[in-house]
């Protein structure tokens, strides 16, 4: 009730604990923490206004701009090195034959392979696209090997700039915007340095708290079914997504977070919690239940018995898989 909008005058405002007000722009800017570049960007596609950029816009445009266009490209190549470079050939005959990942599907979630060499993105976007090695430690895309200039300026002299990720399938994490924030690499091999996975370091548009996979993909499905389901893996999400079950995202990190929750309920208010089946899966199970409640979801949980996970489950058998999905227990039954 304390919340007014006013068509006539094109403007709103909250009477209430914030007493902040203003127009279209200042709204979106407030709920999505948005700089206004970004919020005239969302804004004018929605009412078909195009919008048309300039030779200058990389040094005008805001800190956050900068990164998602840093994202975009660093993207686009690790999607060429995967599907049109000898370099990604291993991982995508990895991706064809062991996970039956066919070129679609590839193309759908821009899945890539960043390169084994030390800094072959760095040298790209540092020699090819004019940016600078600061840019590139902004984002997470890589990070400083060495000491200060003689002069003791950083970022000059024998520092050098070394690529974040190197010899891992790409996986680009969109928000809900479609602006690519971060990233996830897997290791083909199991007992690579950091472990399977590694996400980008927090920056100022990637939290891993307030993340999902898919989330850009799966948002128009969750709201026309009014449902979500959630998963730990980005193979789950492919491989459900595969066999027509679209309206499914992955958490990144062990449990659903107050930020991923707050996200979703965007959305739906109706979440199945499709987690692996092992010790930690459970708890991650528990924690998640317990942050959805709070939240005021009604909340399911897919129990499976064909599978370790919802990637190997479907695979397994489709049928089943789906049917468990229709046949989600509550909240109550669970704890039981």
């Amino acid at each position: 009730p304390s919340f007014v909008v006013s068509p006539e005058r094109q403007i709103w405002h909250c009477f209430g604990g914030c007493n902040k007000g203003g127009d279209c722009f200042t709204f979106l800017m407030e709920y999505e923490n948005l700089e206004f570049v970004e919020a005239l960007r969302i804004l004018a596609k929605k009412a078909g206004v195009e919008l048309r950029t300039s030779g200058f816009q990389t040094g005008l445009s805001s800190k956050k701009e900068k990164i998602y266009i840093l994202n975009r490209l660093a993207n686009e190549f690790y999607h060429y090195v995967l599907t049109k470079h000898p370099a990604g050939k291993t991982a995508l005959v990895y991706l064809l034959n062991e996970r039956k990942i066919d070129s679609r599907l590839i193309d759908t979630f821009m899945l890539g392979f960043s390169p084994k060499s030390a800094n072959a993105l760095s040298n790209y976007l540092i020699n090819k696209k004019g940016y600078k090695k600061e840019d590139l430690i902004e984002a997470g895309l890589a990070f400083y090997v060495g000491g200060p200039s003689p002069s003791g300026e950083a970022g000059s002299g024998r520092t050098q700039a070394f690529d974040f990720f190197r010899g891992r399938l790409m996986f680009p994490l969109f928000d809900h915007r479609n602006n690519i924030v971060g990233f996830s690499g897997r290791a083909l091999d199991d007992k690579a340095f950091g472990g399977k996975y590694i996400n980008t370091r927090d920056t100022i548009v990637y939290h891993k708290g307030s993340m999902f996979f898919g989330l850009n993909i799966a948002k128009d499905e969750i709201k026309k079914t009014d449902h979500a389901i959630v998963v730990e893996g980005e193979f789950d999400v492919i491989s459900m997504f595969k066999e027509g079950i679209k309206n499914v995202v992955a958490v990144k990190g062990t449990a659903l977070t107050d930020n991923q929750a707050s996200l979703l309920s965007r959305f739906t208010n109706n979440v199945s919690l499709c987690f692996d089946q092992d010790a930690a899966g459970w708890q991650a199970t528990n924690r998640s239940l317990a942050v959805l409640e709070k939240k005021g979801f009604n909340i399911t949980v897919v129990v499976m018995t064909n599978g370790k996970d919802a990637d190997e489950a479907i695979k397994n058998d489709p049928i089943s898989f789906k049917k468990a999905i229709k046949e989600s227990i509550g909240i109550y039954d669970y704890l039981l």
